[in-house]
């Protein structure tokens, strides 16, 4: 059976190869993929991004050239693909000279630092002090975008063990498989703390936002949005409550000492655009009062589309009163500039970041920064093109 399938799947592959390159014009076959670009665009365009299924696979292949990483590797397929042929084209010659200086530039720490620090210092500049008016009976909401702050964990059992199986007398493979896990080391796995990724800082800190608030009186309520982990894959019985990344997001803010009561979960949002609808709506059906103040937490990179994001969600669907968001931005990566600094501090207090020759050498580490914050500008012009935010976030 499992050899029909494959010669089956053969057949198959065979018969779409010969049909798409071979008996298919080139002009028909390019413009049917220009179609399909077009129509998930579009489709995107009128429903959001999709992060799941089919159409998720096209919108990330889409999606590739709209970042630093995947254009500068376009540009060196092109490349190698002219290498192999034999030569190299004028075309060819100038994409290398693109991409490899662009490559180089985003690697200097030195340049993802002073990025970042633009990207967090408008982030510092909608800040604002917390209102001291009263919340005419309601609560305090604190609303922190989870998404991508814990990392993929075991949990502990819920159900029995599966018996031990003897493994086969077979020949050793080329690869060796993994051994399989002891029971002590199963339970350490299952038994660790929520793990956290550079971007969890804001589940410490709204935790600690939440205390400062109980102190005050103003009965605060902590609202955790995020979305499914991406990649997760679902077992017979599970469901979207206890599969998202809110669920271990609870969790970790309950052992941060958030009582469970006090804490209002959305689990379907996985963007900062869903989650200013569907906190919106969650406050709604819940018929929870908090005063028109709304605090948000979230990275101080992505905090100005963010905010302007819920401002615009919460203040734009026909009603008298006007929504305070309070921007709280965390996960900091950067110091303020010297100068603003030095207006505030001065001596022992003035804390700086100086330069060192290491600033100049490429890493990693420096990459991935630019490309978040190039990645942050992109969406921002996405999120404005689809009119979620006005004005364009100025990062």
């Amino acid at each position: 059976v499992l050899l029909t399938q494959v010669l089956l799947w053969v057949v198959v592959g065979l018969f779409t190869w010969y049909v798409l390159l071979r008996a298919l014009p080139k002009a028909f076959l390019g413009g049917l993929v220009i179609l399909l670009l077009l129509g998930v665009s579009a489709l995107t365009f009128y429903r959001g991004a999709p992060a799941d299924g089919l159409f998720g696979d096209i919108w990330q292949l889409i999606a590739i050239p709209f970042s630093p990483l995947g254009l500068i590797l376009i540009f060196f397929l092109i490349v190698l693909t002219e290498l192999l042929r034999g030569s190299i084209s004028k075309t060819g010659l100038t994409l290398l000279r693109i991409a490899i200086p662009l490559l180089l530039i985003l690697s200097i720490p030195a340049v993802s630092y002073f990025l970042a620090q633009r990207a967090e210092a408008q982030a510092l500049q909608v800040t604002r002090a917390a209102p001291a008016e009263a919340l005419a009976g309601g609560r305090r909401a604190i609303v922190v975008l989870g998404q991508g702050t814990t990392r993929l964990q075991l949990r502990p059992r819920t159900q029995p063990a599966p018996a031990p199986t003897a493994s086969p007398n077979a020949q050793a493979p080329l690869i060796q498989p993994p051994e399989p896990l002891t029971e002590n080391a199963y339970t350490i796995l299952t038994q660790q703390p929520i793990q956290l990724t550079e971007e969890g800082d804001r589940l410490i800190y709204a935790a600690r936002l939440y205390q400062e608030e109980v102190a005050r009186g103003t009965n605060p309520l902590l609202v955790v949005s995020a979305g499914s982990r991406e990649g997760r894959d679902r077992k017979d019985g599970d469901t979207r409550e206890n599969t998202a990344e809110s669920r271990d997001i609870v969790t970790f803010l309950q052992s941060q000492g958030v009582p469970a009561g006090s804490i209002l979960e959305d689990n379907k949002s996985p963007t900062v655009h869903d989650s200013a609808v569907n906190v919106r709506e969650l406050l709604r059906v819940q018929r929870i009062g908090f005063g028109n103040q709304l605090f948000l937490v979230t990275s101080a990179i992505e905090m100005s589309r963010s905010a302007l994001t819920f401002n615009r969600e919460f203040n734009s669907q026909g009603s008298e009163t006007v929504v305070t968001i309070v921007s709280r931005p965390t996960d900091f990566y950067t110091l303020p500039q010297r100068d603003s600094l030095r207006q505030r501090t001065q001596g022992r207090d003035l804390i700086e970041r100086g330069f060192r020759l290491g600033d100049l050498l490429p890493s990693t580490q420096a990459f991935a920064l630019s490309s978040r914050v190039v990645n942050e500008y992109i969406a921002s012009i996405y999120y404005f093109l689809r009119g979620w935010i006005r004005p364009i976030s100025t990062i």
